[in-house]
């Protein structure tokens, strides 16, 4: 259930300004173990960095970001986002509007950690509110996924994105998501990629915080920044 930590969208934000300002196009957002899919709000949350903000001044969650080593350039603020699909992938999807489903993600949450209860009862109030929440659907992601991106769209950029669950998966399983990704990928029709690595994965030897990448096909992988586990922290590297 880590993927619900949505201060992890203060790395997420920029990755998906910087796939929106290469591409012109609107973004059909698809996550892979979203849980309750709180993260698929990453525009609907209010953001401030050093640069500058983002996102509705109304909304419920404001999330300030700390900076360390690079950050968030004030061009890529000023740009915006228009979302016009959020899916995800869960083998156990959550619904955080529901008694059962608040009453689970707030189980995972470690004692005293009163800011992260905070966190994720506005981002839950921010799903109450949404008109169209998003759709998640039940299954596994390395399974599903090829049929997905095959039916996608040509005139918006289907965006695969996850934060945590693939360091879980075994080691054929991560090969055979990334070769359906670069399968896909090869058809020409827009496909974007926003990950944390496995540890199999990384270009540095750090254990102490994640590597976030971002590919834009049939552009090169690319290291976008440093992030803390939970998002306590970003060092914006594009």
């Amino acid at each position: 259930m880590q993927t619900n930590e949505v201060r992890r969208c203060t790395a997420l934000l920029p990755a998906f300004l910087t796939i929106e300002r290469e591409t012109g196009l609107p973004l059909e957002l698809l996550e892979l173990g979203p849980s309750a899919g709180l993260n698929l709000l990453v525009d609907r949350y209010r953001y401030r960095y050093a640069a500058g903000g983002w996102g509705p001044p109304e909304s419920a969650l404001e999330l300030v970001a700390d900076e360390r080593g690079g950050g968030v350039p004030p061009e890529l603020l000023a740009g915006e986002l228009v979302v016009r699909r959020r899916r995800g992938i869960d083998l156990a999807p959550v619904d955080a509007t529901s008694a059962d489903g608040y009453l689970l993600l707030r189980s995972f949450l470690w004692p005293g950690l009163e800011a992260r209860v905070r966190r994720l009862d506005a981002a839950i109030a921010v799903l109450q509110a949404e008109p169209e929440p998003p759709e998640l659907v039940r299954g596994d992601y390395v399974e599903l996924l090829p049929a997905l991106l095959a039916e996608r769209p040509d005139d918006a950029v289907t965006l695969v994105f996850q934060t945590a669950s693939t360091g879980y998966l075994p080691a054929e399983a991560a090969a055979r998501l990334r070769s359906s990704l670069d399968d896909a990928g090869a058809d020409g029709r827009p496909l974007a990629w926003i990950s944390t690595r496995r540890h199999d994965e990384r270009e540095g030897e750090s254990d102490e915080h994640y590597e976030l990448e971002l590919r834009v096909w049939p552009g090169p992988w690319r290291l976008a920044a440093h992030v803390d586990f939970h998002g306590n922290w970003l060092d914006w590297r594009l």
